[in-house]
Protein backbone atom coordinates (compact mmCIF):
# COMPACT_ATOMS: atom_id res chain seq x y z
CA UNK A 1 0.00 0.00 0.00
CA UNK A 2 1.17 3.20 -1.09
CA UNK A 3 1.37 6.36 1.28
CA UNK A 4 -1.09 7.55 -0.90
CA UNK A 5 -3.51 4.70 -0.92
CA UNK A 6 -3.17 4.96 3.04
CA UNK A 7 -4.20 8.06 3.14
CA UNK A 8 -6.56 7.62 0.46
CA UNK A 9 -8.64 4.55 1.95
CA UNK A 10 -11.13 7.00 4.19
CA UNK A 11 -12.55 8.47 0.90
CA UNK A 12 -12.68 5.11 -0.46
CA UNK A 13 -14.35 3.57 2.76
CA UNK A 14 -16.71 6.78 2.59
CA UNK A 15 -17.73 5.97 -0.70
CA UNK A 16 -18.21 2.22 -0.53
CA UNK A 17 -20.72 2.75 2.83
CA UNK A 18 -22.68 5.67 0.59
CA UNK A 19 -22.99 2.72 -2.27
CA UNK A 20 -24.11 -0.05 0.36
CA UNK A 21 -26.65 2.64 2.17
CA UNK A 22 -28.44 3.15 -1.71
CA UNK A 23 -28.52 -0.71 -1.67
CA UNK A 24 -29.93 -0.97 1.54
CA UNK A 25 -32.78 1.56 0.75
CA UNK A 26 -33.45 -0.38 -2.90
CA UNK A 27 -33.58 -3.13 -0.89
CA UNK A 28 -35.89 -1.83 1.36
CA UNK A 29 -37.98 -0.57 -1.48
CA UNK A 30 -38.51 -3.48 -2.73
CA UNK A 31 -39.28 -5.52 -0.11
CA UNK A 32 -42.82 -3.17 0.97
CA UNK A 33 -43.83 -4.83 -2.90
CA UNK A 34 -43.30 -8.43 -1.46
CA UNK A 35 -46.44 -10.36 -1.08
CA UNK A 36 -47.36 -13.55 0.24
CA UNK A 37 -48.37 -16.11 -2.46
CA UNK A 38 -51.98 -17.28 -2.02
CA UNK A 39 -53.07 -20.54 -0.58
CA UNK A 40 -55.19 -21.53 -3.64
CA UNK A 41 -52.04 -20.83 -5.88
CA UNK A 42 -50.89 -24.03 -7.88
CA UNK A 43 -46.95 -23.78 -8.26
CA UNK A 44 -45.03 -26.41 -9.66
CA UNK A 45 -41.73 -25.92 -7.68
CA UNK A 46 -41.82 -25.86 -3.86
CA UNK A 47 -42.80 -21.53 -3.53
CA UNK A 48 -41.06 -19.31 -0.63
CA UNK A 49 -43.86 -18.77 1.29
CA UNK A 50 -41.88 -16.36 3.49
CA UNK A 51 -40.73 -13.80 0.76
CA UNK A 52 -40.94 -11.48 3.45
CA UNK A 53 -39.38 -12.74 6.61
CA UNK A 54 -36.46 -13.49 3.75
CA UNK A 55 -36.51 -10.05 2.49
CA UNK A 56 -36.00 -8.97 5.84
CA UNK A 57 -32.93 -11.18 7.01
CA UNK A 58 -31.52 -10.04 3.61
CA UNK A 59 -32.04 -6.39 5.35
CA UNK A 60 -31.02 -6.93 8.78
CA UNK A 61 -27.37 -8.74 7.17
CA UNK A 62 -26.48 -5.76 5.28
CA UNK A 63 -27.18 -3.40 8.16
CA UNK A 64 -25.21 -5.03 10.31
CA UNK A 65 -22.39 -5.17 7.64
CA UNK A 66 -22.90 -1.56 6.88
CA UNK A 67 -22.75 -0.98 10.93
CA UNK A 68 -19.12 -2.76 10.78
CA UNK A 69 -18.20 -0.94 8.01
CA UNK A 70 -18.78 2.52 9.74
CA UNK A 71 -16.67 1.09 12.68
CA UNK A 72 -13.89 0.42 10.61
CA UNK A 73 -14.02 3.46 8.66
CA UNK A 74 -14.49 5.96 12.28
CA UNK A 75 -11.40 4.20 13.52
CA UNK A 76 -9.26 4.50 10.69
CA UNK A 77 -10.00 8.13 9.91
CA UNK A 78 -9.62 8.58 13.40
CA UNK A 79 -6.02 7.24 13.37
CA UNK A 80 -4.63 9.05 9.77
CA UNK A 81 -6.49 12.47 11.43
CA UNK A 82 -4.77 11.85 14.53
CA UNK A 83 -0.77 11.00 12.60
CA UNK A 84 -1.62 14.04 10.43
CA UNK A 85 -2.12 15.97 13.42
CA UNK A 86 1.12 14.71 14.68
CA UNK A 87 3.33 16.17 11.54
CA UNK A 88 5.56 18.77 12.71
CA UNK A 89 5.68 20.89 9.33
CA UNK A 90 2.40 22.83 9.69
CA UNK A 91 2.39 23.07 6.03
CA UNK A 92 2.60 19.57 5.52
CA UNK A 93 -0.08 19.00 8.00
CA UNK A 94 -2.64 21.90 6.22
CA UNK A 95 -2.32 20.48 2.77
CA UNK A 96 -2.47 16.69 3.71
CA UNK A 97 -5.62 17.57 6.44
CA UNK A 98 -7.25 19.34 3.47
CA UNK A 99 -6.61 16.94 0.79
CA UNK A 100 -7.49 13.31 2.36
CA UNK A 101 -9.73 14.98 5.42
CA UNK A 102 -11.75 17.38 3.87
CA UNK A 103 -11.38 16.01 0.29
CA UNK A 104 -10.36 19.45 -1.78
CA UNK A 105 -9.10 19.12 -4.45
CA UNK A 106 -5.68 20.74 -5.56
CA UNK A 107 -7.02 23.66 -6.98
CA UNK A 108 -8.84 24.22 -3.67
CA UNK A 109 -6.10 23.88 -1.41
CA UNK A 110 -3.72 26.17 -3.68
CA UNK A 111 -6.03 28.82 -3.34
CA UNK A 112 -6.51 28.63 0.33
CA UNK A 113 -2.94 27.97 0.76
CA UNK A 114 -2.52 31.08 -1.76
CA UNK A 115 -0.09 29.22 -3.27
CA UNK A 116 0.41 28.45 -6.93
CA UNK A 117 -1.34 25.26 -8.38
CA UNK A 118 2.32 23.76 -9.13
CA UNK A 119 3.98 24.53 -5.61
CA UNK A 120 0.93 23.01 -3.95
CA UNK A 121 1.47 19.75 -5.91
CA UNK A 122 5.17 19.95 -5.53
CA UNK A 123 4.78 20.34 -1.68
CA UNK A 124 2.10 17.57 -1.57
CA UNK A 125 5.10 15.24 -2.63
CA UNK A 126 7.32 16.36 -0.17
CA UNK A 127 4.00 16.07 2.54
CA UNK A 128 3.91 12.54 1.42
CA UNK A 129 7.31 11.65 1.75
CA UNK A 130 7.52 13.05 5.54
CA UNK A 131 4.34 11.25 6.26
CA UNK A 132 5.86 8.17 4.84
CA UNK A 133 9.40 8.79 6.68
CA UNK A 134 6.95 8.89 9.81
CA UNK A 135 4.54 6.27 9.87
CA UNK A 136 5.34 4.53 6.63
CA UNK A 137 6.38 1.28 8.62
CA UNK A 138 2.55 1.12 9.50
CA UNK A 139 1.38 0.58 6.55
CA UNK A 140 3.95 -0.23 3.74
CA UNK A 141 4.76 -3.92 2.51
CA UNK A 142 1.61 -5.19 4.94
CA UNK A 143 0.06 -6.49 1.03
CA UNK A 144 3.10 -8.64 1.03
CA UNK A 145 2.84 -10.19 4.25
CA UNK A 146 0.01 -11.55 3.94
Amino acid sequence: MTTKEYLGQISRLDRIIKNKLTELAQLKELSLGLSAIPKDERVQTTPNFDKIGAAYAKIDEMERKIDEMIDDYVDKKQTIISQIEKMEEETYYDLLFSRYIEKKTFEKIASDMHYSFRNTTRLHGKALNAFERKYGNLYLNKDNMS
